[in-house]
This record gives C-alpha cells, structure tokens and sequence, in this order.
C-alpha cells in the first residue's frame, strides 16, 4: 500500500486528486490537508511516501514548504500555472500537474512516481548525484501579501504570538501569519535552536548568557526550563 496526501486550498482540486486516487487499488489517501501547516504536521505523524502538493497556498507555499523539508517524500507538483514548472523540477519532484488534472495525465505522474519509490531517494537539498548538499543563507516568507527575502544574517530571535510568530531583525520587526513551530522546521539546527516554548535564537546574535536569560544586544530571551539542558549542550557550555 502507498500512503500519500493532497496538500491544495481549493476543494475542487483536492476533491479531484482524490477521486482519482480512489480509482487506484494499493494507493491510500491518508489526509487531505488545505495549507502547508496542516501537510507538515502529517507528515511529522504518518508514514507519507508521496505527497500531491499546491504550488500557491496562503501563508507558505508548496515550494516553500518542500524546500524546508530535509528528507521529503515523492512529490508530484500541482498547478494552474506553468511558469513554476522548471523551479519544481529543479527540486526533483517526480512530476508536475496542471489543473484541471484529466485522469490520463494523472497516471503518467503515477507511473513516474512509482519509479521513483523503486528508485534510491534523491533529497531535494542536492544539486546533482555526488554533488555536496546545498547549505541555504536564507527563506523566503510571505509579509504583506508579498514575499520577502530574509538572510540568515539578519535574523536575532523569533518570538511566538498565538497563530502568528514576531521576528526580530538587526533594525526591524515583522509579524508572520505562521507558528513557531513550522518557522522551527525551515531554519538550520547548526545556528537556529528553540530555546523556550515561544522562543528560537540565533547561536551568532548572543551576545552573553545570565542565568536563565539570553542577551542578544540589549535584549533579553528567557530560557524555558525544558529547554535548559538541551540548550547548553548546544552552546557547547
């Protein structure tokens, strides 16, 4: 049996994907999911071999969210518009679909999705066989209704506020539509570590450490008790 989601907004487009899965005897829909927050926490709970993704999402989109993923399942892309296509493929996904999906071109990708489970996964952070993993400088996250670019660099702490996580950069503030928990996922363990249920650091923004607080400039994160421990062995302290 091959354990998949649909990941789409629209419920037209999931209600399709389904059907047409449903038409398949050893392919399972273990979740419908309407943004990337929702196929994130299923794929951190359930054995996920292929997911069908949405391009354009509120909040993150597919190529956002399968960027941030370290061993992603077999994907095949899905859209309305084709100017993504090559982007898709420079993530390897198996396939690309362009909406409406007619059921004939819908087992093309399955039959190429099939072949790549057959095959020894490629992850997304490779360039090419052999070639040394793509270390990322930065993530794109949407403000305003725009994307913006934000360098690793610039980046203090990020600050969780119920639904919505407040960033703090070197001269700025910015409040995202996304929790704490998702951003968590998509910043490198190497610089960024959760140091408090409503708190992620940047290991090269510290500035000293007293007690149970962080001093990042003039600023000051506490760190959570449950946290502690993992904190300092981080730090190497």
């Amino acid at each position: 049996m091959i354990h998949c989601i649909v990941v789409d907004d629209e419920p037209l487009a999931r209600n399709i994907l389904v059907q047409h899965l449903g038409r398949l005897a050893n392919w399972n829909v273990q979740r419908e999911c309407i943004n990337a927050a929702e196929a994130w926490q299923s794929l951190q709970e359930n054995e996920v071999q292929v997911m069908f993704l949405d391009i354009q999402m509120p909040g993150i989109s597919g190529l956002e969210l399968l960027r941030s993923l370290k061993n992603p399942p077999v994907v095949i892309l899905t859209t309305a518009y084709t100017h993504y296509a090559v982007e898709g493929f420079d993530l390897r996904v198996a396939d690309y679909l362009l909406k409406p999906v007619t059921f004939e071109r819908f087992m093309q990708a399955i039959v190429k999705a099939q072949s790549a489970l057959d095959s020894p996964v490629v992850t997304i952070q490779e360039q090419a066989a052999g070639a040394a993993p793509l270390v990322s400088d930065h993530l794109f996250l949407k403000v305003d209704n725009r994307h913006i670019r934000l360098n690793f660099e610039e980046l203090l702490y990020f600050e969780a506020q119920r639904d919505f996580t407040k960033i703090f950069l070197q001269d700025k503030t910015l409040l995202v539509g996304l929790h704490l928990k998702l951003l968590e996922s998509m910043l490198p363990g190497t610089l960024f570590t959760r140091v408090h249920r409503s708190y992620i650091i940047h290991k090269q923004k510290i500035s000293g450490i007293e007690g149970n607080r962080i001093l990042i400039g003039k600023m000051e994160v506490p760190i959570g008790t449950h946290y502690k421990e993992a904190f300092f062995r981080w730090m190497g302290l």
